[in-house]
């Protein structure tokens, strides 16, 4: 009986240990949108809490990737029970990770990361759900902290197209091009964002925009 219990301990721990070890390189390449974001993420964030050393090499390699950028960011920023997230600094580990992804898909994803939580807060307060709405305000937090504290890419122009979009600019702010007004407007179109719900979103937006201001 004694034998059968610590046999039985033993692969308990084996299968925890399991559960929460970092993927290799290989999987984190190999893993689609569904893995990625079921298997490869809730893995590489649980590391990110223990502060496990090893984790930077596989979250680089996971940034590195559409499926993997995407993957990672719906569990760092929506788990509510993640505490980095929610620190005043992001991880060392992701900010490095950030400064070697595909800078202008790693911008736009962060952008849309602000934005569409913010827009869908609004729907679930509407509907009477406080319970989304708080996961919805919880990932616009989480994601308006991220933009505040690590410089990617094209963020601030890609912020800068937004508002103009919610402030039905016709003609690009400068340092944007038309070519991303146009991608934002239709992204915009696309979601249904009505008046009150792009309010929300040019509110949040600058404010993040004069907050860089002050920091340059």
């Amino acid at each position: 009986g004694c034998a059968r219990l610590a046999r039985t301990h033993r692969l308990m721990v084996v299968c925890m240990n399991d559960a929460v070890a970092l993927p290799s390189l290989e999987e984190v390449a190999a893993a689609d949108f569904r893995v990625s974001v079921g298997e490869i993420a809730p893995r590489v964030c649980a590391a990110l809490e223990r502060d496990d050393p090893e984790v930077e090499p596989v979250l680089t390699k996971m940034l590195s990737r559409s499926e993997g950028v995407r993957g990672f960011f719906v569990q760092y920023l929506t788990d509510p029970s993640l505490s980095k997230p929610d620190e005043p600094e992001p991880p060392a580990a992701l900010r490095n990770a950030m400064a070697q992804a595909p800078p202008d898909m790693l911008s736009e994803l962060m952008v849309m990361n602000v934005v569409m939580p913010t827009a869908t807060s609004m729907v679930h307060h509407r509907d009477g759900d406080s319970n989304m709405a708080e996961s919805a305000r919880l990932t616009a937090r989480r994601a308006t902290a991220l933009v505040s504290n690590v410089e990617v890419g094209q963020v601030r122009a890609d912020m800068l197209a937004v508002l103009a979009v919610c402030e039905s600019a016709t003609l690009p702010p400068p340092g944007v091009t038309e070519e991303r007004l146009e991608f934002w407007s239709v992204f915009c179109d696309r979601w249904n964002y009505d008046e009150i719900q792009r309010v929300m979103i040019a509110t949040v937006l600058k404010a993040l925009l004069e907050a860089g201001e002050e920091d340059a």
